[in-house]
This record gives C-alpha cells, sequence and structure tokens, in this order.
C-alpha cells in the first residue's frame, strides 16, 4: 500500500497503482507500499503524439486499440496502434488517410473499415495493407467532419458531414446518412441530420439507434430505426423539445450488448439512458453525474456487465463514473476525478470510451480545456476499488482502564491508490457485558493516523471493533479489534479532624471520591466506633452529590475513641476505608 498523501495520480506507462484518478496524477494512496493486489484497478497512461483525436476502437482478437486523430484541425492524419499495455506499436499514414475518424471491424475481425475525408478505407488489420481496391465509398468529397461507422442488416452504415463548406465547428455540422454493401459497391443516402450519432449492436440486429439535434436552438431527438434495407425506418422516437428541456448538442450514442438498453451522452443534458422498446426511461437508472458535468461520452462492456459514462467538470469531482448494467446487482459507481490539464487530461474526450470485450480494461481518451493534447488511459479491473486495511491491531491507552476513566484508541489506516478528496473517517463499536455501544468516529490525518476517544462504562472484557466503510475508490476494510479488560474505578475516602470533642456531641466531616464512573445516588458508607469497651456500629453516613457525608455520635468519656469509615464499594467501584481517632474526653 501506499502513503496516504495526496500526490495525485500521475502516469506515463508503466505500473502506477493508481485510480480515483485524479488523473493528471492519481494519487498515491495511503502510508507504506505493497506488491500489487488482485482485482485493484491500475492504469497506463500515454499522450497521444497528435493533438487532435477523432475515434478509438478496440481489436481485442489482436489486443490493440486504434485510434484515429483526424480533424478540422489535424496537423497528425493517422491512425495509431497501440498494445494493451499502451506501447505505440504503429502509425499508418497514408495519401488516404486524411481526417481518418470513425471506424469498425468485419464480423470475423478480418477487415477494418475507416472513414477518411473522401472514403471508407479497408484495411487487412495484421498487415494494414489495403484490401481489394483499398475503399468502399470514396465520393465523400472531403467531409472533414467524421461521423460514425457501423454494420448491421447486412449493410455498411456511415455517417459524414454532407456540407463540402469548411467546418468550424464539427459538433453543430449536418451529417449525411450512407449505406451499402460491406464489400462496396452503390452507397445509397438515407438522410442528414443535424450533430447527428448512431451505433449498433450485436444483439439489437438490423437496427440502429441515432440520436441528433433539432435545427435551430438545437434539442435533443433520440430514434431507433429498422436498418435491414437501403433506406432507414423510424421504430420509435423520443424528443427532448419541450420549453424546459435544455438546449444541448447529442456527444456520443451507445447500445448495450444485448440490445436493450441504449445510452446518450446528451452534452449539457447528462446521460440518458433509455429502453430501446419505446425509448421509456431505463429503470432503475444510473443516477446524475455531477453537477456541471457536460456529458461527453458513454460506452457498455461488450460482456453485458459495465456501463461507463464520462464527461467535463471542473474542480475535482468525477468525470468517469463506471458501475455495473444491472444497478441492483451493484454498488454505487466507481468514479475517476481527471484534474490536470496539462498532464493526464481534465476531462474525457467526446466518444472518448471503449471497453475491451471482458469489461476488465476501460479505455479513455482525456483532453484538456483547449482540447490541443490527449491522453489514453488504459484502465484495468476499471470496476473494482482499492484495497484498505487497518495498519496492524489498534493500542489502547491506558492499556489497563478503569469504569469511567477516558480511554485513546489509536491506529493507522492504510489505502492503496488515491487519496479521497473527502476526508477519511474511522468508526468503532464498543462491545462490554451490556451491549454495543457506538465510539464517535474521527477523521483520519494524513499519515493514516487517527485516534479514537472513549469511556468505558463498566468492568470485565471489552472489545474495541475499529471499521472503515469504504469510499468510492476505496473498498471496506477488514474491521481491526483490540480486546482491554476494564477494571473497577477506584475510590478514595477522607476523613477530617472531629469536631466538638465532648460527651454531649462530635461532628466528623469526609468525602469519598473517585476518578471513575460517577457514584451513584444513595451511596453510603458504613462508620464503627472502637473504644476500651468494644466495637459499636453506627448509622450509616449518606454521601451526596459532592461526595461529602458527615457522621455525628456521643460517644462515652472512657479515653480516646477510634472511628473507622468504609466503603465496600459497588459492580463499579473499588471499596476504600480510612479512619481518625478522636481525643479523650473528660
Amino acid at each position: 500500500m501506499t502513503s496516504y498523501s495526496h500526490a495525485r495520480f500521475r502516469r506515463t506507462r508503466g505500473l502506477v497503482v493508481a485510480l480515483a484518478l485524479t488523473v493528471a496524477a492519481l494519487a498515491t494512496g495511503t502510508p507504506g507500499a505493497q506488491a500489487d493486489e488482485p482485482r485493484e484497478p491500475s492504469d497506463i497512461t500515454v499522450e497521444l503524439p497528435a493533438d487532435t483525436y477523432s475515434r478509438m476502437l478496440v481489436d481485442e482478437a489482436r489486443q490493440r486499440v486504434y485510434v484515429t486523430t483526424g480533424g478540422v484541425s489535424a496537423t497528425v492524419n493517422a491512425i495509431l496502434v497501440y498494445d494493451f499495455a499502451g506501447n505505440l506499436l504503429r502509425t499508418v499514414t497514408t495519401g488516404s488517410t486524411y481526417a481518418a475518424g470513425a471506424m469498425t471491424l468485419s464480423a470475423d475481425g478480418s477487415i477494418l473499415y475507416v472513414a477518411v475525408a473522401d472514403y471508407v478505407l479497408v484495411f487487412n488489420p495484421d498487415t494494414f495493407a489495403y484490401v481489394g481496391g483499398g475503399w468502399v465509398k470514396s465520393d465523400f468529397r472531403a467531409g472533414l467532419c467524421s461521423g460514425d461507422l457501423g454494420i448491421t442488416g447486412g449493410r455498411l452504415w456511415v455517417t459524414r458531414k454532407s456540407s463540402q463548406e469548411y467546418p468550424k465547428d464539427c459538433s453543430t455540422e449536418v451529417q449525411a446518412l450512407w449505406s451499402g454493401a460491406p464489400t462496396g459497391g452503390t452507397f445509397t443516402y438515407s438522410g442528414s441530420l443535424v450533430s447527428a450519432k448512431f451505433a449498433t449492436s450485436p444483439g439489437f440486429p438490423g437496427k440502429i439507434v441515432q440520436a441528433y439535434a433539432t435545427y435551430g436552438t438545437p434539442k435533443l431527438v433520440v430514434g431507433v430505426y429498422d436498418a435491414t434495407t437501403a433506406y432507414t425506418k423510424q421504430l420509435a422516437l423520443r424528443t427532448y423539445t419541450a420549453a424546459t428541456d435544455p438546449a444541448t448538442l447529442p456527444k456520443d450514442i451507445a447500445v448495450s450488448p444485448d440490445g436493450s438498453v441504449m445510452a446518450v451522452a446528451a452534452g449539457t443534458a447528462g446521460t440518458k439512458t433509455l429502453s430501446t422498446t419505446g425509448l421509456s426511461d431505463a429503470a432503475p437508472g444510473y443516477g446524475s453525474l455531477p453537477a456541471g458535468t457536460t456529458s461527453t461520452a458513454v460506452a457498455f462492456s461488450p460482456d453485458g456487465s459495465l456501463i461507463a459514462r464520462g464527461g467535463a467538470v471542473e474542480g475535482k469531482a468525477a468525470d468517469l463514473l463506471v458501475e455495473r448494467v444491472e444497478p441492483e446487482q451493484g454498488d454505487t459507481p466507481r468514479v475517476y476525478a481527471f484534474t490536470d490539464g496539462s498532464a493526464g487530461g481534465d476531462q474525457v474526450a467526446d466518444r472518448g470510451l471503449a471497453f475491451s470485450s471482458d469489461g476488465s480494461r476501460l479505455f479513455a481518451m482525456t483532453t484538456n480545456a483547449a482540447k490541443d493534447s490527449y491522453w489514453l488511459h488504459i484502465i484495468s479491473n476499471p470496476d473494482a476499488r482499492y484495497n484498505s486495511a487497518f495498519d496492524g491491531p489498534p493500542t489502547v491507552e491506558p492499556g489497563s482502564p478503569f469504569v469511567g476513566q477516558a480511554v485513546r484508541i489509536s491506529g493507522r489506516l492504510r489505502l492503496n491508490g488515491p487519496a479521497p478528496d473527502e476526508a477519511t473517517r474511522v468508526t468503532a463499536v464498543r462491545h462490554d457485558a451490556d451491549g454495543d455501544h457506538a465510539v464517535p468516529a474521527v477523521t483520519v490525518a494524513q499519515d493514516g493516523a487517527f485516534n479514537l476517544e472513549d469511556t468505558p462504562s463498566t468492568t470485565g472484557k471489552t472489545t474495541y471493533t475499529l471499521s472503515f466503510a469504504g469510499d468510492a475508490a476505496h473498498d471496506p476494510a477488514p474491521d481491526a479489534t483490540v480486546d482491554v479488560e476494564v477494571a473497577k474505578a477506584p475510590t478514595e475516602l477522607t476523613l477530617e479532624e472531629p469536631e466538638g470533642t465532648t460527651t454531649t456531641g462530635l461532628v466528623l466531616h469526609g468525602t469519598l471520591s473517585t476518578a471513575g464512573t460517577p457514584l451513584p445516588e444513595g451511596t453510603l458508607v458504613a462508620v464503627q466506633r472502637w473504644t476500651k469497651t468494644g466495637v459499636t456500629d453506627l448509622r450509616p453516613a449518606l454521601v451526596g452529590p459532592d461526595g461529602g457525608f458527615t457522621v455525628t455520635d456521643a460517644p462515652p468519656a472512657l479515653g480516646s475513641t477510634l472511628y473507622t469509615v468504609s466503603y465496600a464499594g459497588d459492580a463499579l467501584h473499588d471499596a476504600s476505608a480510612n479512619w481518625v481517632t478522636a481525643p479523650a474526653t473528660g
């Protein structure tokens, strides 16, 4: 485990354990380092050798990630090929890769389709040699704004900017939808929509889901379409065009592997998760992104287990949330906060999320506010949390307390990975003969140290159980326990010199005190008079709230008299006694 400091998650390739992902520098968690533990998240971060980013595609069979860098202001128009360890294996550039954008693989993985400015190129992904003539569509006429690419219903579907004017902002451009045979031939135009985004899924065959914006003030529209013929047929439509709906442009769209749920990264309107049957809100849903977040990306893991939602938000709030697709089977989202725009990014890029086939890796593309630098994060075990543990058994001081004595329970909490943004708290329960009692929780210091305070209320074996409930980045720690034997509280009985030592009457004042639990109301002390003629039991004296008591007596005139005063103790207090001599009377 690592030191509980706030060195925030900084990673370039390599093994760094880090992940609440304050990703410019993901933290190094809590005290002391230890070996990697299974099912902990880890991150590899590499900066792209380009100042633009377009799309990302995971090729599980080859353990590759393809990244295209085409864009309006791109200085590098390429296909970057990374392995799952973040190594750049190849940079593919040809005379035709200008404005390289959307990608997809054929069903058998033997062909990589890449949409570029004028073509849909076809490559052999093993060699990056052209397949056949090298393209299946060639008349986009410098469509610089990359759209989407997918295969369903036996057809290859592709969108591209429809206007030939040089775009200023691709997010607001009209996208035209085309379809044709994956092997090439005639492609059919099927309509144009503002900022159109579409997605397909093997579990939703012959269908595409699409999100776009209305003309004028952009309002979100989502639809499901039949895609088994050259022209799409609308099957369901949902609009967010009421006066109360925010103006927004869709950023990304995805369909679950079984085709039952679609998710739309709807910019300032957040993430919409809808049933593909009727487009009603998916239940139970996934909760909102942090306040102020612009939703930029969404992805389902191909095994159907996870959903990732990405966004852009200022400060330390989460930019990335990962959780189970079926929330009732999971828990709260695993969150990541990207905070360094100069090293690691401070937001998730548009269309910047993709999973490996089994969900064990999440590929996240981050950028900065200027969108002139990009970082690929390869996050292993993205839904897992870091381990936490108490550093050995806690200690109790004093080690042998008595009832009513304040004790301090000290220890150290170790957190792997990042230091949390919010205060980490340790709770405790005291178990004794009277049952369980909550101990006031405390905040853990930066070095992981903590000190709980408590006052035992009964004698005998007492067990303190310490707990850390976990947080957004850390699993709960195994409880730590410590046993102590609590003794009775000591008492002290003091007596003053007697007053009025005459045969007509004597007054004796005393005090019974304790450092532990206060003496109960009605406490009595026993009093005996000792003389030459024997021992006489006098009336017990009542101890007042301040511990004081008074004894009155008329001793016989037979020399000096000894008075003993004793407290027998109770279930919580030890016994004590004292004596005093009254001078002889005459």
